[in-house]
């Protein structure tokens, strides 16, 4: 379905107000990097603070929160001596992978790199 034939249907505003509150999910500057690594498998929270990257463990900590209190990510905490806490994508989580692969097939194809920067590239206007 085409965007013009969901805005008649469901309104621009909505639309509009829909998009921006997924975008507010993943606003987090860690937030999709987590998604993508959880998308792969379980992860204890030592292994996400290393694979992730540069990321401090406060920052780690709010983040993985928040995507928690989203319903995106789910924190198991199992009964072992020390304490091992995992952390996984939830169906919702999961159901967010496919809109961040087409938005990375997106960037794929309009921000080529260019001495590290990306630059956005004209698409050609397809008329019916």
């Amino acid at each position: 379905m085409s965007i013009a034939a969901y805005a008649d249907e469901v309104g621009d505003l909505e639309m509009i107000h829909g998009t921006r509150a997924v975008l507010e999910l993943l606003a987090s500057k860690w937030s999709v990097d987590i998604v993508y690594l959880l998308a792969t498998g379980t992860r204890r929270y030592s292994e996400v603070l290393y694979e992730v990257g540069e990321i401090s463990k406060k920052t780690l900590t709010q983040t993985l929160r928040s995507l928690e209190r989203d319903g995106l990510v789910a924190r198991r905490v199992l009964p072992e001596v020390p304490t091992r806490v995992e952390y996984s994508l939830t169906p919702l989580g999961w159901s967010l992978t496919e809109p961040l692969m087409a938005m990375y097939e997106w960037a794929a194809q309009h921000l080529p790199s260019a001495n590290g920067r990306p630059r956005l590239q004209p698409v050609p206007r397809r008329f019916p």
